[in-house]
């Protein structure tokens, strides 16, 4: 009844069954050397980052925090001190330095005498 070459039920289901499962075990490889791919990338990004953050800090000047004792001269201001000594890179604005050099003379107002001295902050690589 059946002609030769041709498949019984049984026999064409477990040909069926067998390439489903070829195709499946082919899209896992290939999801998974997606997945390997990426992670790998995402290493290769992390390592090259670091190594670049790193070449940038060893290239940065080093700053060092000092004070200095300076007398004040006729017509100085807060203001005008701020701009002879504050760095940009370490104070927010002139207001915070101003802040600081207040709170470490013990400074209840802004006004200045002329004759007095100040302990003043800066920033540089070495001492003035």
């Amino acid at each position: 009844m059946y002609a030769e070459g041709t498949m019984t039920r049984e026999e064409f289901r477990k040909a069926r069954r067998e390439q489903t499962l070829k195709e499946q075990n082919t899209m896992r490889k290939r999801i998974l050397i997606f997945c390997l791919t990426l992670i790998v990338m995402f290493c290769m990004g992390v390592v090259f980052g670091t190594l670049l953050a790193r070449a940038e800090e060893t290239e940065a000047e080093q700053m060092h925090k000092y004070y200095t004792n300076i007398q004040i001269r006729k017509g100085d201001t807060l203001w005008s001190i701020a701009d002879e000594y504050m760095d940009d890179e370490h104070y927010k604005n002139r207001q915070e330095y101003i802040l600081e050099v207040m709170r470490m003379n013990h400074m209840t107002d802004s006004r200045l005498t002329a004759g007095k001295r100040l302990i003043v902050p800066y920033y540089a690589e070495k001492p003035r």
